[in-house]
């Protein structure tokens, strides 16, 4: 290859590359600036999970979300009563609602429609009032006749607590 050719070539495939890494980079940090920082707990049962996590059209803005982690075959049997989230003592949420874990245990429903995998909570709430405060779940929870009351304490995560 002649020289008259080898300098544009050299000089489009830098600037090829420069492209795909500011590219690349901006997808990278945008992706972990929208999953950290987060705030995420589980029960000492290990039946629940609830995360914290930003929400995409507002970056500075939390929703929170109940996970059944437990045994699967149970989540037919399981339902929450009541759910209640404080922050350090203040009560943030306090439903005394029946829900139905089937509902919210992720796969698909009789009609082919996929289930929701999580109890959502609190939505739009301040990243301001989730720093700094002890965060602590509540679930009184039953299956079938025997009702059970899971607490558990919210920790932030960072992308370096891995």
């Amino acid at each position: 290859m002649s020289s008259h050719y080898k300098y544009p070539l050299i000089f489009t495939a830098s600037l090829l590359v420069a492209f795909c890494l500011i590219f690349f980079s901006y997808h990278l940090f945008h992706d972990v600036r929208l999953e950290y920082p987060n705030w995420q707990g589980e029960s000492k049962d290990r039946n629940w999970e609830a995360v914290f996590t930003k929400n995409e059209d507002a970056p500075n803005e939390y929703s929170g979300n109940l996970y059944w982690i437990g045994d699967t075959a149970q989540a037919d049997h399981t339902y929450i009563e009541s759910l209640i989230v404080k922050k350090d003592h203040e009560v943030l949420l306090r439903s005394h609602t029946e829900i139905p874990m089937r509902d919210y245990s992720g796969g698909t429903s009789r009609d082919g429609s996929a289930k929701e995998t999580s109890v959502s909570f609190l939505e739009r709430l301040d990243e301001h009032e989730l720093e700094g405060h002890d965060i602590t779940v509540e679930v009184i929870w039953k299956q079938g006749d025997h009702a059970t009351a899971s607490q558990f304490s919210l920790n932030e995560k960072t992308l370096f607590d891995h």
